[in-house]
């Protein structure tokens, strides 16, 4: 990542960084790609033929092919080894391979980062360049997040469908006040609840009321009196992130110093990776065990902790240099002020540590998939040296270094994720009948899952060695977004806002 062009000296010229124009950020619908590819970028065409894919269904079924795909009006209408109608707009994917598009169950919606403007479209346009057409909001500003998804359903905004949920927390007080604010997600159309520090009497207030209202449940659990155990036996439906697992099988509380303050980033993240080591091992496996037995799925996010196991190398990911905006990489710099910026004083024991963690945390969220536990993706991406989109096929990436063959991390990462959203009748297959959420990959993600990252990867083609791999195409709801048109309006977006830090005019 380079890391000179913004010093803290320039952020107070950032704050005056605007959004990038309407000329900039909107896509271009007359974009058509060149070759033999008749769609048209961000144009919804009535009927759209997909031909020639190899397809990867979705649930853990082999590839097959290759198969011709037919969408009407948004809506998978025919998959056939061959298809001789007309078609509006046609996509060839010989030698490609197609796969549901992918669903990303935490993550947060950002239009500024550390107080500086960011255009939510830089952040739309990455989420659909890395695949995923289906988001859930853990928490953010949810009168725009509410806007936004209004506008996603209806195709207004280029951006995935989106679900909002709504954080519930010990700060709404009594059983009463906390009953009232789940009344209040409700009407305000909340998709569900995030629910995050409580005791056992306020989060029993909290998950009675959210039965009552027919709400979905997921939970970031705090360090606190309850734990993971305490969560499945209320019913809640999926657990984020680590926290709460390993604490459930702790003989007592984890081993804190005297000094000891949560409120300080540094000691609570790096005392964070000590976790899973001083889990005991036998009352892990009861906790899994009881997960699955109330059927609480679990959404890892691996990726966004990665960081803490090898900071360097997240500081300085290739693809930093042309998508990364200046506002995350302020954001980004050692500061305690902001969430994840934790790097002060980071040291080598302490990323030490956090790869002992990984290496328990990975066996104990493998033991679960065993056990018939189901596992979601989330990239919590935003924080710590993680970039939306790419945070999610890192997670990917990260499900099968935990051990999981790639046709279960897609099942992960589509079926699973879809399933837990309430849509799992819609979306997360190839299917017919089902909503026309497709990826157009160039190459095989079973082969190397690397090929979902729009930065692309380097294969061998004729003997030499090129830039390959890639999305060609996401498609939501039927509209095909060409990812390289997308990945390019990003650059955009990054350099036009570069410019104005660095005090010089942006191109007409």
């Amino acid at each position: 990542m380079a890391r000179g062009w913004l010093s803290r000296r320039t952020w107070p010229l950032v704050a005056l960084v605007t959004m990038v124009g309407a000329a900039v950020m909107a896509p271009s619908a007359q974009v058509r790609p060149a070759g033999r590819d008749t769609a048209v970028h961000a144009r919804k065409p009535t009927r759209l033929l997909i031909r020639h894919a190899m397809v990867i269904y979705g649930n853990g079924k082999p590839p097959y092919g290759p198969m011709d795909i037919l969408v009407q009006d948004g809506v998978i209408a025919n998959v056939a080894p061959s298809l001789p109608v007309e078609a509006d707009a046609v996509i060839d994917a010989t030698g490609k391979y197609v796969m549901p598009g992918l669903v990303d169950t935490h993550m947060h919606w950002h239009d500024e980062r550390a107080g500086i403007p960011m255009p939510i479209q830089y952040e739309r346009n990455l989420y659909l360049a890395n695949g995923v057409t289906l988001t859930r909001e853990n928490g953010g500003n949810f009168s725009k997040s509410k806007q936004w998804q209004a506008e996603s359903a209806a195709d207004q905004i280029v951006a995935p469908r989106m679900q909002v949920y709504w954080v519930v927390s010990r700060g709404n007080g009594t059983a009463e006040a906390i009953r009232a604010n789940v009344r209040e997600a409700k009407a305000r159309g909340a998709d569900g609840l995030k629910i995050f520090g409580m005791d056992r009497d306020q989060l029993e207030a909290t998950m009675a009321e959210a039965k009552a209202q027919g709400l979905k449940t997921t939970t970031h659990i705090a360090v606190e009196e309850v734990t993971a155990r305490d969560f499945a036996e209320l019913g809640v439906d999926s657990i984020e992130h680590f926290y709460g697992v390993a604490d459930a099988a702790l003989d007592g509380v984890q081993h804190f110093p005297p000094e000891m303050n949560y409120s300080n980033e540094l000691l609570r993240f790096s005392k964070a990776g000590e976790l899973y080591a001083q889990a005991d091992p036998k009352k892990l496996d009861e906790v899994l065990d009881l997960m699955v037995a109330k059927k609480v799925a679990w959404s890892p996010t691996l990726s966004i902790y990665e960081a803490s196991r090898d900071v360097i190398k997240a500081q300085n990911l290739p693809w930093y240099k042309e998508y990364l905006h200046p506002a995350l990489q302020a954001f980004f710099e050692p500061n305690l002020a902001n969430h994840g910026s934790y790097f002060v004083g980071w040291t080598n024991t302490m990323e030490v540590r956090w790869k002992q963690q990984y290496r328990i945390w990975m066996d104990a969220l493998r033991a679960f998939g065993r056990k018939g536990g189901v596992i979601t993706t989330g990239d919590d991406s935003g924080f710590i040296h993680s970039l939306y989109g790419f945070g999610l096929v890192r997670e990917l990436e990260l499900h099968e270094e935990a051990g999981f063959h790639p046709l279960d991390v897609i099942t992960h990462g589509t079926v699973n994720g879809a399933t837990l959203l309430g849509m799992g009748d819609k979306l997360g297959r190839v299917r017919q009948g089902f909503l026309a959420d497709l990826l157009v990959v160039n190459g095989n993600p079973l082969e190397n899952l690397r090929v979902l990252n729009p930065y692309g990867v380097d294969v061998m083609k004729d003997g030499r060695m090129t830039r390959g791999g890639g999305i060609e195409w996401t498609i939501k709801n039927g509209i095909p977004y060409h990812v390289p048109t997308l990945m390019k309006e990003v650059k955009a977006m990054v350099d036009a806002d570069k410019k104005k830090v660095e005090g010089r005019p942006t191109a007409p």
